[in-house]
C-alpha cells in the first residue's frame, strides 16, 4: 500500500473519531487504535516481502546473519513499542506509556548485547589489550 493510501485512511479515521468522541469516546479510541493496527500490518506486510533482499545485501557485505537477526529484532522492537506507546498516550495512560517505554529500551538493551560485546573485543583488539 502507497503512502497516499494510508495518509487517506488516517485522515478519515482521525476525522470519524472526532465526530465519534462527542458521544461516545471509548468507539473513537478503538477506531484510532484500529487504524493504527492497519496501518502498521500494511507496512510490516511490505517489509516483510522485502526482509529476503535486505538479507542478501547485507551478506554480500559479509556481515554475519546473526548480526541481521538482531538488527531485526530490534528495529521490530522499536516499532512495535512506539505504536504501543503512541496508543497507550492517546488513551491517556502517560504512566503506562513511560513504562512501555523503559522496558523497549530494555530489551533493545538486551537483545544488542553480543553486538556491544563485539564491538568492545575489537576496541580492545586495536588498543593492544
Amino acid at each position: 500500500m502507497n503512502i497516499l493510501s494510508l495518509c487517506a485512511i488516517a485522515i478519515v479515521s482521525i476525522s470519524l473519531a472526532l465526530v465519534i468522541k462527542r458521544y461516545n469516546p471509548e468507539t473513537a479510541l478503538f477506531i484510532s487504535i484500529g487504524t493504527g493496527i492497519l496501518i502498521l500490518l500494511s507496512v510490516i506486510n511490505d517489509i516483510v516481502l522485502n526482509i529476503e533482499e535486505i538479507s542478501d545485501l547485507l551478506s554480500d557485505a559479509a556481515i554475519s546473519k546473526d548480526y541481521i537477526t538482531i538488527l531485526i529484532k530490534v528495529l521490530g522492537i522499536c516499532f512495535l513499542t512506539e505504536f504501543t506507546c503512541d496508543c497507550t498516550k492517546e488513551a491517556g495512560f502517560d504512566s503506562l506509556t513511560n513504562n512501555i517505554s523503559l522496558a523497549g529500551k530494555i530489551l533493545v538493551l538486551i537483545i544488542a548485547m553480543p553486538l556491544f560485546k563485539e564491538v568492545i573485543s575489537v576496541v580492545t583488539t586495536l588498543c593492544g589489550g
